[in-house]
């Protein structure tokens, strides 16, 4: 792998080589111009990102906002035990919206982030 590296002189540009050995606390380094071997600090490496192309992490879908539901909407949501639960809205709050679930399981508030809308077909 071709790298940068800072070699004899910190102040100078940095040189050019290959890494032909990685160790514990160095690697080895074979100098382009002097076809010379030094062991080199790994923080010394600085390594060639012009032919690599930037990682670009893609944007996360848009969390739901309050404006998306109305009181008597059917909604999903997991649980904090992981199961997945649909009910209806009864009530919206600032930052929650309180789901009636069914008569055995009650309530619960839940944020709008969490929600999602269900469609009846």
């Amino acid at each position: 792998m071709a790298v940068n590296y800072i070699g004899e002189n910190p102040l100078g540009p940095p040189a050019q080589g290959t890494i032909v050995e990685l160790r514990q606390t160095q690697a080895v380094i074979q100098d382009s111009a002097t076809r010379r071997r030094w062991g080199v600090l790994y923080a010394a490496i600085i390594p060639e990102t012009s032919s690599a192309q930037p990682h670009v992490e893609p944007t996360p879908p848009p969390r739901t906002q309050r404006e998306e539901f109305f009181i008597g909407d059917t909604v999903g949501f997991t649980d904090k035990h992981l199961s997945e639960r649909v009910g209806i809205i009864v009530r919206m709050n600032v930052k929650t919206a309180s789901i009636a679930v069914n008569d055995t399981d009650g309530h619960w508030r839940v944020s709008y982030a969490l929600l999602q809308k269900i469609v009846d077909i």
